[in-house]
This record gives C-alpha cells, structure tokens and sequence, in this order.
C-alpha cells in the first residue's frame, strides 16, 4: 500500500507570510522539495497580488517547473486561467466552499455563482489536456458559520460531477474536525465518487490532522495534501493554523508499512532552509524531535 502526497507548502504554506519571499529563495524550497522525493507539489496561484501579495512571482514559477507533469497551480477566474496557459503546466485547481458565507468572503460569489464562472474555465482545462482538481474549503466547518453538515457538503459535490472534475480535495480549514466527522463525511462521499478521487486536506489547529489523515487511510483514501514544516493557514479564516506537516505524514506512513517514496532527511533539510529565512519555528512535532536529537 502506498499513498500520494500533494505538497502544498509553496503556494498553500506561503501565501499568508506578509515577509516577501525572493523568487530564487522559492525555486530553492520547491526544488529541494522534489529533492526529497516529492513529486505532486503546488507552487503557485495566479491571484490578484492586490490581495496576495506573495503569489505575484507564480507565473515565473511555474514556467520554471513546467516540464514536470505533476506541478499544480490554482486558478481563481479568466485572467488566471490565461496566465495558467501561458505557464504550460499540465495540473490545474480550482477552488469552492461548502460555505457560502465563506465564498462571499473570499470570493464575494456563492457557490451557484462560482458555478457559472468554473464552467468555461473548466472547459478551457479540458481543451488543453490539463488535470483538474477541485478544492471544497469549510468541509466540516465553517469560521463563520461553525459546523457545515455533511449533507450540504455532498450536495455541494453533487453540483460539481456535472464537470470533468478528476480529483476533490476537501479541506477541514479551521481545524476543527475529529475522526468521526471525517468517517461521516468520507463515507457519504464514497457513495457519490471513487475513492481515488478523494483527497484530504487536513489543518492543524487543535492537533486533529494526523489523527484525522490516519483515519481516512483506514477508510481507504489515498491521497493528502500536506505542508512541509506545517506551512500555512488561510488567509480568509481567522485561527486557521498550519497544515498538515509533511515530515509528520511522512513519519507516520512509512512507519506504518506505507510506502512514500519520500526521504525524511532530506524533506526536513529543505524545510529547515525555508523556516531558517522566515526566522519561525516548526510546526511539526516529527521534525522538531529530529532537529533535537542532532
């Protein structure tokens, strides 16, 4: 048994630092990464730099990885689509909430109107032979409207299979989340999808994110986005901690007989590079016990 893990930390565990990173200090992070046997990585967001300001160097970014087949970006609306194409990645994501006051928030659409933006753009990704991925932000709650009911979340997905959608990413963005809500959801989503199209996106607020990332491999998922050091939070949620830290997935995994094909040394060299420029500490209990034993 083997899993798949996204490395978000790039685009999802940078895009809130208000210190500007240099483009080369993200080339070296990014390729490190790949260093370590990371091969699924996403590395930027073609938004307004208006409102993300560390994104604005995204399209130089991806035309230095797009000769790789797994390198993933977001995409927000037209203009980002046509950076997207521009960049010639073969990977693109798009982004939904099952919250619609978090849509608005961060999107100022709901879900029905984000609808009739995506469709075109979806299309567009079709056209060029390009992956799709959708990621479904405020999974099982909401910071502003608390817990978000499995049911509105698979209606939510229900919307969405209308389009060419090959993989969910669905993400626990406050960190609220325990191992029953995840079985809960994981299993109704079983009923609409193959499994092989799910993908967990686990925040780290109240140290929920690796119990929760272990029941779904129990439950037969596959693949989860991760953030090397725990990298992150999100922008649009207040109290939203860090992701998921890669070493600690990674530590758990091949530990358990699970195969990663990602060196753990190496990952937390290429994350200790990164933290060291940021000045900040790590959020993962695996590297910072490796760190400490020397």
């Amino acid at each position: 048994m083997d899993i798949k893990i996204v490395e978000v930390g790039p685009r999802d565990g940078l895009q809130n630092v208000s210190q500007f990173i240099p483009l080369d200090k993200k080339i070296s992070f990014i390729k490190g990464l790949q260093k370590s046997g990371l091969t699924h990585l996403e590395v930027g967001a073609f938004v307004s730099p208006k409102w993300v300001p560390q994104m604005r160097d995204s399209l130089e970014i991806c035309k230095q990885f797009n000769q790789y087949d797994n390198i993933l970006a977001l995409v927000p609306n037209q203009r980002g689509m046509d950076q997207y194409l521009e960049a010639q990645l073969k990977n693109v994501a798009f982004f939904t909430a099952a919250s619609d006051t978090f849509n608005l928030k961060n999107t100022n659409k709901t879900f029905k109107d984000s609808l009739k933006v995506y469709e075109p753009l979806i299309q567009q990704a079709i056209l060029d032979k390009s992956k799709i991925r959708m990621y479904i932000s405020t999974a099982f709650y909401c910071p502003f409207d608390g817990k978000v009911s499995t049911k509105k979340v698979l209606e939510v997905v229900e919307d969405l299979l209308a389009f060419e959608i090959d993989e969910f990413s669905f993400g626990d963005t406050v960190g609220l989340a325990t191992s029953n809500e995840v079985t809960d959801l994981i299993n109704g989503l079983k009923k609409l999808m193959d499994i092989s199209k799910i993908n967990m996106h686990f925040h780290d607020t109240y140290g929920m994110a690796l119990s929760n990332a272990a029941k779904s491999i129990e439950l037969g998922v596959r693949s989860f986005d991760t953030s090397a050091s725990g990298l992150g939070g999100c922008p649009y949620a207040p109290g939203a901690s860090g992701n998921l830290a890669t070493e600690d997935l990674v530590y758990f995994c091949e530990n358990q007989g699970i195969q990663t094909g990602i060196d753990l040394d190496l990952l937390i060299e290429a994350s200790q590079d990164i933290d060291n420029f940021l000045n900040r500490e790590s959020s993962s209990k695996v590297k910072q016990a490796i760190i400490n034993k020397g």
